[in-house]
């Protein structure tokens, strides 16, 4: 089925080089335009559109008030925002209607590539009642500038890692809590780590980043109130799953961009949870107490009760943020009974490396503790390559406790 995608800008001269540009898309998109935000509802309120590419700044009705109108009336559609202009004011009204921002001028396949994808995780939850509720949050954790001004820089060609180290080093609160990671037992390095450049170079851009998005996340969390889970348990699980799943990546010689996928897949796997409770409460609440009740697992009571599981929930939000495709991927299918075909990958390598976890540190005794699926164990190897890896985790000696 052909995606609608509708490009708002009220330069008629930018949306003809968007048409041009789109040309080879043809076949996959039906592409609207719309020259005012007035203009882009009227074309909303007669065709089914999947997503939403607006400027900023444009007179009447703005790029962020365009958004919000989209998101409380349309919720389905994905709202990217495209702009060209570094306005405070208009960033930050634009901040909650706002799933993905690109900077024009574009890259025809960056803006291709990133439409694709966010569109596709819409399809990872599959409960459209949920997915509305989802869709319309106005505090859904977004992007950290930080975060962005890396990628922005990484668009750009290859930054050297002092460069992309002085952008964290900006914020200090966050070089603190980067720097206090990254000194951890969860990365155990051999020598003291006491710059954001120093942490750049060492671990790469790829991990610093992810390290940033989840602190993020987290702390975003932190203050919605009550949660059916610890919220330090949880991230203390994360992480330590995130160091088992590089060590494995390591282990079995996976390229450095898988070993690093496999790192921030395993660092978000959960991140679900916490949108799911957010918004959620109530359901959340029985899901929990069920879990410990009947000592069953989360993802299958999830199923039960919401028709979907934190792994959807989660993939759906990394998917909308353009997060690469085999971390959205991975964390999809960290609870699914099957196999990914071919040689060992991320995917296999961030499921077992939560198994692990479990099984090295004792997450809730109230809840069951999580097996292998049978097709999963025999595709790696069997009990024996499994008892291996646990004695790697072992090794690790990974604490209970985030430090």
């Amino acid at each position: 089925m052909k995606r609608n995608i509708l490009f708002v800008d009220d330069d008629a001269n930018i949306l003809q080089g968007l048409r041009r540009m789109l040309r080879p898309m043809r076949d996959k998109w039906d592409t609207f335009f719309a020259t005012s935000g007035k203009e882009a509802l009227e074309i909303m309120a007669r065709e089914r559109i999947d997503a939403v590419v607006s400027d900023m700044r444009m007179p009447g009705m703005d790029g962020p008030e365009l958004l919000h109108h989209v998101m409380r009336e349309y919720p389905d559609a994905v709202r990217f925002a495209l702009s060209g202009y570094s306005d405070k004011e208009l960033v930050n009204r634009s901040i909650a209607p706002t799933h993905q921002y690109i900077t024009k001028p574009c890259d025809e396949k960056m803006l291709v590539a990133a439409l694709e994808q966010a569109i596709a995780a819409r399809e990872l939850v599959p409960n459209k009642a949920v997915l509305d509720k989802l869709a319309r949050i106005e505090h859904l954790p977004v992007l950290p500038r930080i975060y962005n001004r890396i990628s922005e820089e990484l668009a750009k060609g290859d930054p050297s890692p002092k460069d992309i180290g002085d952008i964290v080093a900006q914020d200090v609160g966050l070089s603190t809590n980067i720097l206090k990671l990254v000194n951890s037992a969860y990365f155990g390095l051999a020598r003291h780590i006491s710059t954001p450049q120093q942490a750049t170079i060492v671990l790469g851009v790829n991990v610093i980043r992810s390290l940033i998005l989840s602190l993020h996340v987290f702390q975003n969390f932190d203050p919605l109130g009550r949660q059916s889970f610890s919220l330090p348990l949880l991230w203390g699980h994360c992480i330590r799953t995130a160091s088992i799943a590089r060590a494995l990546a390591e282990h079995e010689g996976l390229p450095r961009e898988q070993v690093d996928y496999a790192y921030i897949a395993a660092l978000l796997h959960d991140v679900g949870k916490l949108l799911l409770d957010a918004q959620c409460s109530d359901d959340c609440q029985r899901v929990y107490e069920v879990v410990r009740q009947q000592n069953r697992r989360v993802a299958e009571v999830e199923m039960e009760v919401l028709g979907l599981t934190h792994a959807q929930v989660g993939a759906y939000l990394l998917g909308l943020w353009g997060l690469p495709g085999p971390v959205v991927h991975s964390v999809a299918r960290h609870h699914a009974p099957e196999p990914e075909p071919g040689p060992i990958g991320t995917t296999e390598i961030v499921y077992f490396a939560n198994l692990l976890e479990h099984e090295v540190i004792v997450f809730n005794e109230h809840y069951a503790r999580p097996t292998p699926e049978p097709q999963r164990l025999a595709a790696v190897g069997g009990p024996a390559r499994y008892e291996a890896w646990r004695q790697l985790a072992l090794e690790l000696g990974l604490q209970p406790q985030c430090e």
